[in-house]
């Protein structure tokens, strides 16, 4: 009876395991992130006098986030496609990067349909400021992108992934009204993202040294043993801002949560704590960064 619990037991475990990974393989956890900052973004930032229901519900801002969640998706799955392109699959590759390969066939028709069907959502129903800064920011996107999969090494990628996702997700509030709290909610918005970042390419540095694939990681390693101690202070400068009414405590209180998340996980990703490996910790660092959902649920 023992032995039938115990093999139960590990059956299950295995199945929350692969749970956790069909996000990350299907490259929905990072639109998912996205979507979610940017209602918050959004409710924090709205005029308190016209806040309500219909502020979240409007057309345009359904469309953004439409927008925003299709952009996502298909920078993050053209960059695992391209990267497949340049990998060795004899040596040691992340399970998205071998999904992407193994149904690439479909995943780049898929790429194609999804990029008209979000062009034309964003060219008829964005307004015309939003679209510009969005056309704006693909251009940084584009080079980056460009920069990475040429160059290759010596680009320390999760710095300028972190801040243009920070700035993606902030767009609709940026082209309304700039002021200096949205200014420093995004620089710490940006931090965050970073962090999570980092703590993904800490994950997976074994891999991607064999794949000859760059990150921040690998070019400074002393930053894999100090990501705990950076997100505590990310935890503490937001709530300390938002404390004395520098950013909207909605904001505060989430960075601040979200980066005590990621000290456990950047601690248990090098002792694989809980039975997962390293990769699976990396993994559930995106989830760190969904407690938007959580926030927007309670206080609207």
């Amino acid at each position: 009876m023992a032995t039938i619990l115990s093999d139960a037991s590990r059956t299950t475990t295995r199945s929350l395991r692969g749970l956790i990974s069909i996000p990350n393989i299907l490259s929905l956890d990072a639109p998912l992130v996205a979507i979610g900052w940017q209602w918050l973004m959004l409710f924090a930032f709205a005029n308190p006098a016209t806040r309500n229901e219909q502020t979240l519900t409007a057309p345009m801002f359904t469309a953004s986030t439409i927008v925003l969640f299709m952009s996502v998706w298909l920078i993050y799955t053209a960059d695992r496609l391209l990267d497949c392109r340049r990998m060795d699959f004899d040596r040691k590759a992340s399970r998205r990067h071998r999904f992407a390969k193994r149904w690439s066939p479909i995943m780049w028709p898929l790429w194609g349909a999804v990029l008209m069907l979000g062009g034309l959502i964003a060219l008829t129903h964005l307004h015309r400021e939003l679209l510009f800064a969005g056309s704006i920011l693909l251009i940084f996107v584009t080079l980056y992108a460009a920069a990475v999969h040429y160059l290759q090494r010596g680009i320390p990628k999760e710095f300028i992934v972190g801040t243009l996702f920070a700035i993606g997700v902030s767009l609709p509030v940026m082209t309304s009204r700039l002021t200096l709290s949205l200014v420093i909610a995004i620089g710490l918005l940006a931090a965050l993202f970073v962090l999570n970042c980092l703590c993904v390419a800490k994950a997976q540095r074994a891999s991607d040294r064999q794949q000859g694939i760059g990150s921040a990681i690998l070019m400074f390693p002393h930053l894999s043993v100090r990501l705990p101690w950076l997100a505590g202070m990310l935890a503490t400068a937001s709530a300390v801002l938002g404390t004395v009414g520098l950013i909207p405590t909605s904001i505060a209180a989430t960075i601040s949560l979200s980066s005590i998340l990621l000290i456990p996980i950047a601690v248990s990703i090098d002792d694989q704590i809980g039975g997962l490996t390293a990769s699976q910790w990396g993994e559930l660092a995106d989830y760190a960064l969904l407690l938007p959902f959580m926030v927007m649920a309670i206080v609207t």
